[in-house]
């Protein structure tokens, strides 16, 4: 049981079409992005050379917006509250409160290479944070630090950090940085790393992006995604051996989410349990979403010396279309997506039977081992409704498994943020 229920990787679902993507050129740029973000409808865009550009229109206009910023070399663009970004450059953070003075918050740093700066959480002395290339970690209290190293359990290449996420709740936190060799944690507001990299090995340690989702970790690399719930004492294989350059997550107003998993190819994921390929019109190398549209770069050729790739813009609707869902109908039986998905305390998991049949619905734990059993009687052909009460569950990964004495068996995945 263990050995099937692990994951279900499906490639069976329709795939998105390269002629919907909707050219977006920025400006006579000549740098390639090196990132993306985007807050409502709003999109910021940052280059190795030609600083940063804004679009609020769904980039059929793009401003630029680098302002006094001495070094247009930018590793990385995030937004703050209102009109603030904080800026990462070659040279130095630099932060700006309304997109055209720029100021300079290097105090403290012994590596300026900044591959991040951010707000950190509510952890008084560490409110803001700064990660590097080559100098590991940095934490201050405030917008200009001053700075602090917290590399305890960093060493060698675990100095280049690439990317951050993890939760702060007051009373417990948890962090997890992706380096270029591999993940770290931290549950102590970064007094100490440890190694969570047990069976990741080459390429699989150039950690991409991190989601960090209670206790579950989901991570992108240039070898592939996978993801742990104990902290990377053991990972489990979602997509082997292809070259991912991050994932964004999107986030519906009712609770439900969209995961992209961007690269040399490109997939999506609705529920964890099957990744829908998406056809784009090269490498992404960067990518946001908006309130209604996915927004993507594509990588150069090798042999160009100015950017070459492109930039384009989807509805997520349109991409969200090619997934396959189970519906209620007649003439087949089937295993719908439980929802709300990710949940706390109780899901509602809904089926239909095409014919009068014995029922099995059971939920297990990510291991296999059965956790209930919500339905185990005869039942009239027709669609159904279970609502699962996972209040003496710990937060996690579970499937739920249907099956029918005439031989109908389907699985689904679901989380507990509890």
């Amino acid at each position: 049981m263990k050995k099937l229920l692990l994951f279900i990787f499906s490639t069976s679902m329709a795939i998105v079409v390269y002629g919907q993507w909707t050219p977006i050129p920025i400006g006579n740029t000549t740098t390639e992005p090196t990132s993306m973000s985007g807050v409502e409808d709003s999109v910021v865009v940052s280059f190795a050379g030609d600083g940063i550009f804004k679009t609020m229109d769904l980039g059929n206009s793009w401003v630029d917006v680098s302002g006094d910023l001495p070094n247009k070399y930018v590793n990385e663009v995030l937004p703050g509250p209102g009109p603030m970004l904080f800026v990462s450059t070659n040279d130095g953070p630099y932060y700006t409160m309304d997109q055209s003075s720029y100021t300079l918050a290097s105090t403290g740093l012994d590596n300026t290479d900044v591959s991040f700066y951010y707000i950190g959480g509510d952890l008084d002395d560490k409110d803001f944070i700064v990660g590097t290339n080559g100098g590991g970690f940095y934490t201050g209290p405030g917008l200009v630090g001053p700075w602090s190293a917290a590399n305890n359990g960093l060493t060698n290449d675990a100095l280049n950090t690439n990317v951050i996420g993890g939760y702060d709740f007051g009373d417990s936190s948890r962090f997890i940085l992706g380096t270029n060799a591999g993940v770290y944690y931290s549950d102590d507001n970064f007094s100490q790393w440890t190694s969570g990299n047990n069976g990741l090995s080459g390429d699989q340690l150039i950690i991409t992006g991190v989601l960090q989702l209670s206790t579950m970790s989901f991570i992108t690399t240039h070898a592939g995604c996978y993801y742990s719930i104990d902290k990377g004492a053991s990972w489990v294989t979602l997509i082997a051996d292809e070259k991912f350059n991050l994932l964004v997550l999107k986030i519906n107003p009712g609770g439900d989410f969209v995961i992209f998993v961007l690269g040399e190819t490109s997939y999506l994921t609705s529920d964890l349990a099957n990744f829908t390929p998406i056809s784009t019109p090269g490498e992404v190398i960067c990518g946001t979403v908006t309130t209604n549209d996915l927004f993507i770069a594509t990588a150069s050729g090798k042999s160009d010396v100015n950017f070459s790739g492109g930039f384009y813009r989807q509805p997520i609707d349109w991409i969200i279309s090619g997934l396959h869902e189970d519906t209620p109908d007649s003439k087949f039986s089937s295993l719908q997506q439980n929802y709300p998905n990710p949940f706390g305390s109780s899901t509602t998991i809904g089926y239909t039977i095409n014919k009068s049949d014995f029922v099995q619905l059971k939920v297990l734990d990510c291991s296999g081992r059965e956790i209930t059993t919500l339905v185990n009687e005869f039942q009239d052909e027709g669609s159904y409704q279970v609502v699962f009460d996972a209040t003496d569950c710990p937060a996690g990964i579970y499937y739920y498994t249907l099956q029918t004495r005439n031989n109908l068996s389907k699985t689904k995945l679901m989380i507990n943020l509890k």
